[in-house]
């Protein structure tokens, strides 16, 4: 393991060394570019897709999202291997991506997030020069992870790969879903299957209580914790779109340019009112986890399922009123 690691940790050194000698002129870059691997701005986007520009469009990036994201929870929790400094008391990280990083680090949850996100609308969208930028984007935000200290070589690319497969048997299986009678009620079983494995492994399995300066390096109770919200949004993901492909029956693609602008900027604040405002509510009457729960898989059901609803029943009450 030792052997393997060391020219990882080389590579880190290497970087480290540039940053320390030009200055850290390139820091700020590279923060804001790993920022674009983090969830906020691209799930908006991708809202925006879904409601405003084609649902099945959005859909794909949404199931590649939060399917790529449990995959990754799965293999944090799996392999517990710790962050660079960990490894090497030798890598320091930009001070800022430090206090940024918790848990372990195998593999980059920014870098599935890219893969997953941008990768997915390099996919749908098929114009050959927002794809160069949408790849172009990914790497640098895998390379990102590398330069401000924070993740090994092997942390990106396990998560490069794990993108990369996920978008060919995302698309497979919502062809399969599409071609087949009752196929979305094994898949949400499936999903919600899933889902209690994870929360059973995370709480019986048993982690590595290391200490450094009296400080547990990696919170076992935090880890479970925090794979609450990823639950959340799982879940609240598929259960949307199995009510919606049911009964709601929503089309993003209807509607004048002009609607779906005011469509998008409506939803938006809706959803940063929602995610924001319910954690408040929510925590006041249930425990912590519950509420990291239930503000995401709220969150996601009115993206998928509660919003497209009242666009289609302001729709119909608009057409009686011209009627």
């Amino acid at each position: 393991m030792e052997s393997f690691l060391a020219p990882q940790i080389e590579y880190l050194l290497i970087l480290q060394n540039f940053r320390q000698l030009s200055g850290g002129v390139l820091d700020n870059f590279f923060m804001f570019i790993t920022s674009c691997g983090e969830i906020t701005i691209p799930v908006i986007l991708t809202a925006g897709i879904y409601w405003c520009i084609n649902s099945k469009y959005g859909l794909y990036i949404f199931w590649n999202w939060c399917v790529g994201m449990i995959a990754c929870q799965f293999l944090k929790s799996l392999a517990c291997i710790y962050r660079p400094w960990v490894l090497d008391t030798r890598i320091q990280p930009i001070p800022e991506a430090f206090r940024m990083s918790g848990g372990y680090s195998f593999p980059s949850g920014h870098t599935q997030t890219a893969v997953a996100i941008w990768g997915s609308m390099a996919v749908v969208f098929k114009n050959k020069l927002f794809r160069a930028a949408m790849i172009l984007l990914i790497l640098l935000i895998a390379f990102s992870r590398n330069y401000i200290g924070v993740h090994t070589p092997q942390d990106v690319i396990t998560s490069l790969v794990l993108g990369c497969v996920m978008l060919f048997l995302i698309s497979k299986l919502m062809k399969w879903v599409e071609n087949g009678k009752n196929r979305d009620i094994i898949l949400l079983s499936a999903v919600y299957l899933s889902a209690v494995l994870l929360i059973g492994y995370e709480h019986f399995k048993s982690y590595p209580m290391d200490y450094i300066g009296g400080n547990l390096l990696v919170d076992p109770q935090k880890m479970v914790l925090y794979s609450f919200p990823k639950i959340g949004l799982y879940l609240g993901i598929f259960t949307g779109w199995f009510i919606t492909n049911r009964w709601v029956k929503f089309d993003g693609s209807v509607g004048t340019k002009l609607e779906k602008v005011i469509r998008f900027i409506v939803g938006a604040a809706i959803l940063t009112l929602i995610s924001t405002q319910s954690t408040t509510i929510f925590s006041t009457v249930v425990s912590k986890k519950t509420t990291m729960f239930l503000t995401s898989f709220l969150s996601s059901l009115f993206v998928l399922t509660i919003y497209p609803w009242l666009v289609i029943m302001f729709r119909k009450f608009v057409s009686k009123r011209e009627n």
